[in-house]
């Protein structure tokens, strides 16, 4: 008696979505940096919060409208005893930069070394993956950190905020605020990449990255002091990042945040450009 088989026609397995897989990839690598920047973001935003009341008697005028205040924190104020000015002396002056800019540039800085430290760059481009594509999700990925890093801040100030009664925070001008500092936060993002196309140590890409933050502070910090140093400003990127003006005195010059961007577009293009030509170590 003969028998015939029925062969059943297999339903091909559907794919995953590969999408800006190094990207988020990337990302949650940079989470301990990222959760460390918004745990000082929380912890700067609530001290506010919490001392202003008592604070709040007292004038800090003479103090805080200073020159030598405003070499340290990058901006002097007309007024400082509003709670929206002491929030932005203390959390977007320069030290916003300084701090938050320098996490986001030493992750920028280490992204594309340490995938040659640990060889999964060899995977990922042994698969059809271009390096310029390579390249661009893990500058997404640093500016996707930077853009978690601008949130979480602008929700530490909203929960400041439950703590002083009359806070007088104008969400519009924050969320201004934001966008600048955001814009600094790209033009770090560009720095650390453009360290991270030709060095291979990941450890020296992003402290590189992080000294030319620190290196544009000192000028800012120095230009400051004297009229024959104040050349040094205009060519440091905290002489454009006019975070504290626009949440304490609601002014800004419309074109210094363009200055960041596009300082931070030409830093990145030119490491895209270094990492296309460039020989990669083999491990």
């Amino acid at each position: 008696m003969a028998t015939t088989s029925i062969t059943k026609n297999r339903v091909a397995p559907k794919k995953r979505s590969e999408g800006l897989a190094i990207a988020f990839r990337a990302l949650v690598a940079a989470k301990t940096p990222l959760g460390a920047g918004a745990f000082y973001a929380l912890f700067i935003a609530l001290i506010v919060g919490l001392i202003y009341p008592t604070l709040s008697s007292i004038n800090f005028n003479s103090y805080l409208t200073s020159n030598a205040v405003a070499g340290l924190v990058g901006a002097k104020l007309q007024s400082a005893n509003s709670f929206a000015a002491l929030m932005s002396l203390e959390l977007y002056g320069s030290f916003y930069g300084l701090l938050f800019g320098g996490i986001i540039a030493y992750i920028a800085g280490s992204a594309l070394p340490v995938t040659i430290e640990n060889g999964t760059i060899d995977l990922a481009l042994s698969r059809p993956i271009s390096r310029t594509r390579y390249y661009l999700e893990l500058w997404l990925s640093a500016n996707l950190g930077g853009l978690i890093m601008a949130v979480l801040s602008a929700f530490a100030v909203w929960l400041s905020t439950l703590f002083v009664s009359n806070a007088n925070i104008d969400w519009g001008w924050l969320v201004i605020t934001q966008l600048i500092e955001f814009a600094f936060l790209f033009m770090a993002t560009g720095i650390g990449m453009l360290f991270g196309s030709f060095m291979s140590a990941s450890r020296a890409a992003g402290g590189a990255a992080v000294g030319i933050i620190g290196l544009a502070y000192l000028m800012n910090t120095t230009g400051n002091l004297a009229d024959k140093l104040s050349w040094m400003l205009k060519i440091e990127p905290f002489y454009y990042t006019q975070g504290v003006q626009a949440l304490a005195e609601h002014s800004i010059t419309g074109w210094y945040p363009w200055v960041l961007v596009a300082a931070g577009l030409v830093c990145g293009i030119v490491g895209l450009v270094v990492f296309q030509q460039r020989d990669l170590p083999t491990t």
